[in-house]
């Protein structure tokens, strides 16, 4: 048996599983790749225009940020995309709780796909933590072909 170490996810504040949810979530990405990126162009202009060498330390160091976020963001919009156009399910058991950055507790699940056990770490909410059986709980688990070691849990029972 293989274990695919744990991933940390960063940022997931919502359990988003279902077609709506992600539907919704690559709309609000793609209004942020936007963003972004309009964000980047004007500051590639304002680099160009900059008439003091600090200022443009400055501009570039904006673009540098600008650009992590942009990368992290298109990153996750990729995976979600996979999930989308592309849904695959397996069922997966709750280990125990872990710690989701930025959002506090999570669930620690894991799930097998040809042979390989992945592990993951999801928020469960808007789902109450007393409503869900940790550990050896069975629920579904949402992942992307491209992307096994993603998968997102479906607290519903199956």
């Amino acid at each position: 048996m293989v274990i695919a170490a744990p991933k940390k996810h960063i940022a997931l504040f919502l359990n988003i599983v279902t077609d709506d949810e992600l539907l919704t979530s690559q709309i609000v990405k793609t209004i942020l790749l936007l963003i972004i990126g309009g964000s980047m162009g004007y500051n590639l202009f304002r680099v160009v225009r900059a008439d003091t060498r600090n200022k443009k330390i400055i501009i570039l160091l904006l673009l540098f940020l600008l650009s992590a976020c942009m990368i992290f963001v298109s990153r996750q919009y990729r995976v979600e995309a996979a999930m989308l156009k592309n849904p695959r399910y397996v069922q997966g058991t709750t280990i125990g709780y872990c710690s989701v950055f930025a959002e506090g507790q999570g669930i620690e699940f894991e799930y097998k796909i040809n042979g390989v056990t992945y592990r993951c770490c999801n928020t469960f909410h808007p789902v109450s933590k007393e409503s869900l059986v940790v550990p050896g709980g069975k629920y579904k688990v949402r992942y992307a072909e491209s992307y096994p070691n993603e998968g997102r849990m479906m607290f519903k029972k199956n």
